[in-house]
Order: C-alpha cells, then structure tokens, then sequence
C-alpha cells in the first residue's frame, strides 16, 4: 500500500478517533473506508455536472473573479508550521 500525508484539523482528528474507538477499528482503516466510498460516491456523478458549459461568459467571468478573490483570501488566512499564527 502506498504512503500519504494529510493534515487534518484537530477536531476532525478527535472524530475520527471516537468513530474509530466506537467501531473497534484503526484510525486508518476509517480513513481508507471512507476514501473508498467518497470515491465511489464521486464516480457515480455525470461529469457535466461540474462543467461551466450553461454559464454565459459574462457569468463564467464572475465566477472566476469570485474564485480568485476566495483563493486570496484562504492564502492570507493560512497559518504556517514554521512561525506563529498570530
């Protein structure tokens, strides 16, 4: 099996963890259960459904713009390992 790396806020951490405990089973096993439903779940949708292709370019425009004022702002909120938060 290969190895991945995932951070996880703590509280979804602590969920897993109870989940996990509740069903006697491995925080990974948990993990790698609900990947593999996720997965399948995704795999059932019609791909058009994510498609832009009923947008009018004036709306495909906002959309994008609205995307990239989203990605600034999570960039600016994200914290670092390597120095403080605040």
């Amino acid at each position: 099996m290969a190895n991945t790396s995932v951070h996880l806020p703590q509280a979804l951490l602590a969920s897993l963890d109870r989940i996990a405990a509740e069903r006697g089973t491995s925080r990974n096993r948990l993990i790698v259960e609900s990947c593999r439903r996720a997965v399948e779940e995704l795999s059932r949708w019609p791909p058009e459904l994510f498609s832009n292709n009923h947008l009018s370019d004036a709306d495909l425009r906002d959309l994008q713009q609205g995307e990239q004022h989203f990605r600034k702002a999570v960039d600016s909120a994200r914290r670092s390992r390597t120095r403080p938060p605040f």
